[in-house]
């Protein structure tokens, strides 16, 4: 009589391949999938419309490197239609349009119908370029623009990316317009600063650059401290026949001073 077999030992190499732990393995599996194609999504190459491609450097996604759990910023290398490429940094005071959407989207729809075409516009804290391109389109061929923006990598962006015919940014601030004749701008733009420990702009010096029929735009963020005296301010530094609009949208606070043309001699 043949004895019966020994107890066999039945441990499997692979055990999550059956019963409910296989289930289990196989609904974590694709769920880390979906995630990874999301952050892929949320974090792939940009290509805008006229052919400029931004591909991310890093895993992090913009929205998650500029959050509270973020390192702060997001690195992106760039190359242009005409063959150039750079390297880029997103910052909170550093922003690119063709990433983030306009950073001064509110100005520009505040300011719709406010420049004339043929004019010479000044805009500080210009940024990237996208609202001095914006500024550009509004003065017309006719017209030219002078963009100031203390921040290098910024301008190195924009005269790249922003190349106009009538265009100039400039590296530079406050103190690039003590050259400047009086009544040299049919328009000057003083938006926001991105900085919230930047100092408080000086009006007089802006107003000076005003030429008669032109006009002075400044904006704020709505909580800034300079909000409840900006009216106050820009009235002690303009003429009493100028005029002043205060507008606010969506956060944000734009004083317009308009100065009045001069009648002719009689």
């Amino acid at each position: 009589m043949t004895a019966p077999p020994s107890h066999i030992d039945d441990r499997r190499i692979w055990p999550e391949q059956s019963g409910p732990d296989l289930n289990t393995r196989l609904h974590a599996a694709s769920l880390s999938m979906r995630r990874l194609i999301a952050r892929t999504f949320r974090s792939g190459t940009i290509t805008t419309d006229d052919g400029v491609r931004y591909t991310p450097i890093g895993h992090h996604s913009l929205s998650r490197a500029m959050s509270k759990r973020g390192p702060g910023y997001k690195d992106y290398a760039v190359d242009f239609q005409d063959g150039q490429s750079c390297r880029i940094r997103v910052t909170p005071h550093r922003i690119f349009a063709d990433l983030t959407g306009p950073r001064l989207a509110v100005e520009q729809h505040l300011l719709e119908g406010q420049i004339r075409p043929g004019s010479r516009a000044l805009i500080l804290n210009a940024g990237t370029g996208d609202t001095t391109r914006w500024l550009a389109a509004k003065v017309g061929p006719t017209g030219s623009v002078v963009a100031l923006e203390r921040d290098e990598p910024s301008v190195q962006f924009a005269r790249t990316r922003h190349r106009l015919e009538g265009v100039a940014h400039e590296i530079g601030h406050m103190d690039q317009l003590v050259g400047e004749p009086d009544q040299a701008f049919e328009f000057v733009l003083m938006p926001r600063d991105p900085d919230p420990r930047a100092k408080p702009p000086d009006l007089e010096a802006l107003w000076r650059l005003v030429s008669p029929g032109g006009s002075f735009a400044i904006s704020l963020h709505n909580d800034s401290p300079l909000v409840p005296g900006l009216a106050r301010a820009v009235s002690s530094v303009i003429e009493d026949s100028a005029t002043i609009n205060i507008t606010t949208l969506r956060g944000i606070t734009l004083a317009i001073a308009h100065r009045p043309t001069r009648l002719p001699h009689a």
